[in-house]
């Protein structure tokens, strides 16, 4: 050993070392702050993953090359129990038995457990258990975590694993950290006079500057003073950072969220302060809010929120609470609960439940312009499939929380319905027997729903109104189908109780009164009706379908002392007509052929009248025994064109190959036929062609106009059309005309055609791609310029590229390509037909627009508003801009209600970790209250 301490080697060499003397592996205190596990058990530096890892598929990948493979004897010693294994090299490596100092010159290189440290040289002090590196040093532990440093040095202390070292840069979970550092343990860094970002370019966009800077992977980041850097800029300074970088779940304080004009009054703006709480992680399967929301002169909201999920038990929902606090004493609260479950393959379960004890106080308080178009809607269902067939059981509650709608509660308890499994009755004995009676297939259902209405009081309006009342409705229904022919039969009952007739308000200075006219009234309906059908194929999808119906019903109400009295059996004749027509014609350009597909349906009733006494008919009414014959016709048109089919392209090659035909030994000794190669070139030559796609340049359909043959009348007096058409996304026009004015009488005079307009919507889509491609033009992209002779054929990958763009312009990681603009109308008319001598509610117009579009590759804005125009007033206004600042992200938002709420949000967000963020809030209600 003295020799050899004396003598300079040039070799690699592998040892096993004492425990105590390199790195002890003691079970003490490491850490005054709080226990931790053994750094040195499986995995090196600790067996935690750093949550920084780009894969996390695993320890990164050894640096330098790898050590020499160990023998058996040194294989033993190094397995020996109470010593860790270290391995080592460099090109001169020295050791001194006078002061147990171990020297590595020259490409140094140590590995023990999995770490690895580089370093031009590095001296190990045996007596004081201290090892010093010079030079460009570099530490790499089992999970892929590095520190560099170019000026060193460093200084460790294996017994306290505490380590230093100078002008230094590492990457600790997502942040690369620059300055001196203080390694403690594995998981800890004391960074002085540093600066950290999150930004991985050379010259980093961003960086926090700090005195003191404390790391705890996968934890915690804490530093103070900060200084906030976009380049050489300083911009934002505060005293103290701490941010929790624990990545998924984990219980803690929500982040405070308010603006510096919140805290410190330079207006009459009022103070607002909002998620004040905590988050609580329950466990895998549930986790838990509570915060508070303080809103100076509004109220002081507290919230709660439950959260629950297991996957294999095919479970989840949630359930919020908020508790309102008003200055005036009142108290409201707001209930919504989602509950989705799966029994089995066969059941399943779903709720979801809204509740708000004031209505008003939603209205007011809502910013979202969206929200106040919605109900508050409550649904409960369970389905169940059997062997026999399926059963739907659900509760609905509707509570409107639009101002225009009517003030009217609905709730539907229960709602049952039953589809019975079609049997066939007949069912053949063999695929090969076939006989007139095979295939006689019965079915069946039946429903059954309670709805109670309730008209809630509305003082501020001198008006009647339909009081609260419970509607009763079931049905049963069965049917037989054999070849053709169909058999039907349905019965069905139909009740409304009204508590009373109507209700009378009269509003006055101090008081409101409430007379209720009338008394409790009832009215059911029961009636059955069985038809004999059958359907008879003319010429090729024209169809023709007869049938005969027989009905009847019996009714009660308070006139008839709540007995039922029948109404006299009805015989039906009804005739269906379908048909399709079309006609085809040529195409221009890359168009090949236009088709046109006309589809007529007519349809025929008639019910002869029904006599019976005078009573009945004084009960019933003439709609039960009068003489019916009607006459409707529908019509739907649809222009469709087949684009040509494209050629692939082929290659040089393949083109000289078929040019060259091969001779008769060559086809020989190949083995193929002069039949199979003109297959194959067949074969070729479809695989070449694209299949044709279809454009539909336009849909019209008409709704049908009934004529009443009996009173020689129209029976119908509005129509609609409604067109649609491929070659805008979207795009859609409907219309309704009242077609007829009545002259000498309401319902019985004389018919004047008179169309007038009484309602128009008109809603498209149109982009940058799609017009360009439309006007032939062409879009210069990577892939170049699209030429005119298929802008037909790309229209369909420009619609689906538009139906993307809306969502890819809410993704906060704006992408480095600049995306097309795009512009959704809505418009909207609504208006009455002028009657002489009454006053005509004036028309409605309103026009709802969606913009959106990105400038430059880093910025995107949307727009959304509805216009009316009729009041010059834009009712709601959705205004946003989003700017990509490479690890960070800048929104600005601006919202308007149609209640006259406002709200102003502008924040920007550090990507990695969203919660770092400054941003700036302002809700004013009732436009500026």
């Amino acid at each position: 050993m003295v020799a050899l301490a004396c003598l300079s080697l040039s070799i690699d060499q592998t040892f096993a070392a004492p425990a105590h003397a390199y790195a002890p592996q003691d079970t003490t205190e490491r850490r005054r702050d709080r226990p931790r596990r053994d750094p040195d058990a499986e995995g090196g530096l600790g067996d935690k993953q750093t949550p920084g890892d780009s894969t996390g598929e695993g320890p990164a990948e050894p640096v330098g090359a790898p050590f020499p493979t160990t023998d058996s004897i040194m294989q033993a010693l190094m397995e020996r129990a109470g010593y860790r294994a270290v391995v080592y090299r460099g090109d001169t490596l020295q050791f001194s038995t006078r002061d147990q100092t171990l020297y590595i010159r020259e490409r140094a290189q140590i590995e023990r457990g999995g770490d690895q440290y580089f370093a031009d040289s590095v001296v190990y002090h045996g007596l004081t258990h201290y090892v010093t590196g010079f030079g460009n040093m570099r530490l790499v532990n089992a999970a892929g975590q590095e520190v560099n440093s170019d000026s060193g040095p460093l200084f460790y202390d294996t017994d306290r694993r505490i380590g230093k070292i100078k002008n230094s840069t590492t990457k600790w979970d997502v942040w690369h950290v620059q300055g001196d550092f203080t390694l403690e343990g594995t998981d800890t860094l004391w960074v002085e006079t540093g600066h950290f970002t999150t930004c991985d370019l050379p010259e980093a966009h961003y960086r926090f500057e700090a005195d003191k800077i404390k790391l705890i992977l996968g934890s915690i980041v804490v530093a103070w003073p900060v200084r906030v850097y976009f380049g050489e800029v300083p911009v934002f300074w505060f005293p103290f950072m701490a941010q929790d970088i624990r990545r998924g779940r984990h219980s803690g304080l929500l982040t405070l969220q308010f603006g510096v004009t919140d805290i410190v009054r330079n207006s009459d703006r009022s103070r607002h302060i909002s998620n004040i709480g905590y988050y609580w992680a329950i466990s895998d399967y549930m986790d838990a809010q509570f915060s508070m929301d303080w809103w100076s002169d509004n109220w002081t909201r507290f919230d709660s929120r439950y959260r629950y999920k297991w996957v294999r038990q095919f479970l989840e929902g949630s359930a919020a609470f908020s508790y309102f606090v008003v200055p005036d004493g009142g108290r409201e609260i707001s209930l919504t609960w989602n509950h989705q479950q799966q029994f089995g393959e066969r059941s399943s379960l779903r709720a979801s439940v809204e509740y708000v004890s004031n209505k008003q106080f939603q209205q007011e308080r809502e910013f979202n312009p969206e929200q106040l178009t919605q109900n508050i809607r409550s649904n409960i269902g369970f389905t169940r499939r059997f062997d026999w067939g399926n059963m739907s059981l659900s509760a609905q509650r509707i509570q409107p929380l639009s101002q225009q709608s009517q003030d009217l509660t609905t709730m539907t308890l229960p709602n049952l319905a039953i589809t019975l499994t079609p049997i066939v009755l007949t069912p053949a004995r063999s695929p090969l027997e076939k006989r007139w009676y095979n295939g006689l297939t019965w079915t069946g259902s039946t429903s059954f729903s309670h709805q109670i209405a309730d008209a809630l009081p509305r003082p501020d309006t001198a008006t009647r109104w339909p009081a609260d009342a419970r509607t009763l409705t079931g049905s049963l229904s069965s049917g037989l189908t054999l070849g053709a022919f169909g058999w039907n039969t349905r019965a069905n009952y139909n009740e409304v109780r009204v508590d009373s007739t109507a209700k009378e308000i009269e509003v006055g200075e101090d008081t409101t009164t409430v007379t209720v006219i009338g008394s409790n009234t009832v009215s059911g309906t029961l009636g059955w009706n069985t038809a004999l059908n059958f359907r008879q194929r003319i010429i090729g999808t024209t169809t023709i379908v007869p049938s005969i119906d027989l009905s009847g019903s019996y009714l009660r109400n308070n006139i008839t002392g709540l007995s039922f009295i029948s109404a006299p059996t009805r015989v039906s004749m009804r005739a269906t007509l379908n048909a399709d027509i079309y006609g085809f014609f040529p195409g221009p350009g890359p168009v090949e052929r236009i088709r046109h597909k006309f589809t007529p349906a007519i349809n025929w009733s008639y019910s002869p009248e029904v006599k019976t006494d005078s009573a009945k008919i004084e009960i019933l009414g003439n709609q039960f025994i009068s003489e019916l014959h009607t006459v409707s016709i529908g019509l739907n048109q649809t222009f469709e064109a087949k684009l040509r089919p494209r050629r692939r392209e082929e290659s040089t090659e393949e083109t000289e190959m078929q040019e060259a035909p091969l001779s008769a030994a060559e086809l020989e000794a190949a083995g193929d036929t002069e039949d199979e190669i003109e297959a194959d070139e067949l074969g070729v030559e479809e695989a070449q062609q694209e299949e044709a796609r279809k454009l539909t340049i336009l849909a019209i359909r008409t709704t049908a106009l009934s004529y009443d043959l009996v009173e020689k009348r129209w029976a119908t007096n509005t129509v609609s059309n409604n067109m649609t058409s491929d070659l805008l996304r979207g795009l859609s026009f409907r219309t309704v005309h009242s077609l007829f004015v009545e002259q000498g009488g309401n319902g019985a005079g004389r018919q004047v055609f008179d169309p007038f307009l009484t309602q128009l919507n008109v809603s498209f889509s149109i982009g940058e791609r799609t017009l360009s491609t439309l006007l032939g033009r062409g879009i210069a992209g990577e892939q170049g310029i699209v030429p005119r002779t298929q802008s037909f054929e790309d229209l369909e990958e420009e619609r689906q590229l538009m139906n993307d763009a809306e969502s890819q312009r809410e993704e906060a990681n704006v992408s480095g390509e600049r995306r097309p603009w795009s512009l959704g109308v809505d418009y909207s008319l609504v208006r009455t037909r002028p009657v002489p001598g009454q006053e005509t509610a004036p028309p409605r117009q309103t026009v709802g627009l969606n913009f959106g579009f990105s400038p430059t590759p880093n910025w995107v804005m949307t727009a959304r508003t509805t216009y009316d125009i009729e009041n010059s007033d834009f009712s709601d206004l959705t205004i946003n801009f989003r700017r990509d600042l490479h690890r960070w992200s800048a929104n600005f938002q601006f919202l308007k209600a149609s209640n006259g709420n406002i709200t102003f949000n502008f924040g920007v967000h550090l990507k990695d970790l969203r919660d770092l963020k400054f941003d700036y809030k302002q809700e004013n209600r009732g436009a500026g209250q």
